[in-house]
């Protein structure tokens, strides 16, 4: 007897390496993504750059400060426009999360207002709206 599971959503996120680069303790921290061939098999990623951002704390996101600078960091966004940096309001260009390569959470955009499913949403309207996609 075969027993079919029901079908779940679920997004296909870029994920990209990155190292931690500065760190002000509970407050912010800088990071670069340093993306790496595997990281850049799906498509839309290939011309990918190293780039620098800012992740501070506050408002309502999971916030823990990196134990120490250079820390391996495994970044993670909903789109490959977020991931290539390519909206006009910088917040949308932010990470979804941030995960240290020991398995440690260290960055979540939201924690309780917007799920995840509502922030893809939200950025696949934007980049329509922008005109970064076409309506497909």
């Amino acid at each position: 007897m075969v027993i079919h599971k029901p079908e779940t959503w679920k997004i296909k996120e870029p994920r990209i390496g990155g190292i931690i680069k500065k760190i002000k303790e509970n407050q912010w921290f800088i990071f670069e993504t340093q993306p790496k061939k595997g990281d850049l098999k799906e498509e839309g990623l290939m011309d990918l750059k190293p780039k620098i951002n800012k992740v501070e704390n506050g408002g309502d996101k999971y916030f823990r400060t990196p134990p120490f600078e250079q820390l391996l960091i495994r970044i993670i966004y909903l789109n490959k426009e977020s991931a290539n940096g390519l909206y006009k309001d910088e917040k949308n260009n932010l990470p979804y999360e941030i995960w240290s390569i020991s398995e440690y959470l260290l960055y979540r955009q939201s924690r309780k207002e917007e799920t995840k499913k509502e922030i893809f949403n939200r950025l696949e309207k934007a980049a329509i709206e922008e005109g970064l996609r076409n309506k497909s």
